[in-house]
């Protein structure tokens, strides 16, 4: 008997891994929109220019809504997030359709002071741990805690955002993004130019670390400006006709299963911006030095240019 229910688990445990597939969330930043870079002058709606040095903040107790009102946790409990690392992998999981995400915008009070149930010293973590020494610093000390959000720019201004109650919660109604039968993205924009409505950069010297009044009022745009929203790229069909498939490894970026009546291949980033070509001569498998991180798009052409599929892959 047990022998029999060992052949079952052992027959069925491959068949459990198959359904899975990886989840990653996007955090793109945008300002009106568009493309958002640090160290860029931007005229926000109210009229000020002003400029971002960083926008760092942490994302936490990820919830997602799938395949009809279930419900599953994501771990790790807490993600960091900046402008240029906007992409987080939630992990694994047996879903067919995301339907809501939600999230602590900062870290919950349980890491976050001495008092807290699961916190610990900030020097026992490891390096690479969110909650680990940042620079510029997301901690301040036991007595106050990790700060939400901590951005900076020019004029002259610094919003350290720190208290149990600047915290919020989003939760957000999606549309996901299949980039392949294993593989589901979302894809949300943050909307920097909303976390700065109301706050006024005029003087050329705001400084603010704490709960003051620029504090709560950039932890409360979350709320009521939508600073979170939607990507517009979410749900566009992200590989058309596909057979091929792509994976990576240690050798590089793996293409497999080419047609025959592939050409050429070329890899763009997700502002169109060409990243690699490459002439197929026939082969069926390629091994690709890509050192593109991110999302990128690999496109397979026949001899007239004709594009045969596009497959959207987040290299790391």
């Amino acid at each position: 008997m047990k022998i029999k229910k060992l052949i079952i688990l052992l027959v069925f445990a491959p068949i459990a891994a198959i359904g899975q597939k990886s989840v990653f969330l996007n955090l793109e930043p945008v300002f009106l929109g568009s493309q958002f870079e640090t160290g860029i002058t931007y005229t926000h709606p109210s009229g000020q220019s002003f400029s971002v040095d960083y926008l760092n903040y942490y994302v936490s107790d990820i919830s997602i809504t799938y395949d009809g009102g279930q419900e599953l946790m994501v771990l790790p409990s807490v993600h960091l997030v900046t402008a240029d690392n906007h992409l987080l992998s939630l992990g694994n999981y047996d879903v067919d359709n995301i339907e809501q995400i939600e999230f602590i915008l900062g870290v919950p009070q349980r890491f976050n002071t001495q008092d807290g149930s699961e916190s610990i010293d900030i020097s026992s973590y490891p390096e690479d741990h969110p909650l680990s020494f940042q620079d510029p610093s997301m901690y301040w000390g036991w007595a106050f805690g990790y700060m939400h959000v901590v951005t900076a720019g020019s004029p002259t201004f610094e919003l350290h955002n720190v208290g149990p109650q600047l915290s919020k919660q989003v939760a957000l109604d999606v549309i996901p993004t299949e980039t392949s039968s294993t593989q589901i993205d979302i894809e949300l924009y943050c909307n920097v130019d909303r976390w700065f409505n109301s706050i006024d950069l005029s003087s050329g010297m705001l400084i603010s670390h704490g709960d003051g009044p620029d504090n709560v009022q950039m932890m409360s745009n979350l709320l009521t400006e939508e600073v979170f929203s939607v990507s517009a790229q979410a749900a566009i069909p992200e590989y058309i006709n596909s057979q091929s498939f792509v994976f990576q490894n240690q050798v590089g970026l793996n293409v497999s299963n080419i047609p025959s009546h592939a050409t050429s291949l070329k890899i763009t980033d997700q502002l169109g911006r060409l990243v690699l070509t490459q002439n197929i001569l026939g082969a069926s498998e390629l091994v690709l030095a890509c050192e593109h991180k991110g999302i990128i798009f690999i496109s397979l052409m026949n001899q007239a240019g004709t594009e045969l599929e596009t497959i959207k892959y987040i290299y790391r």
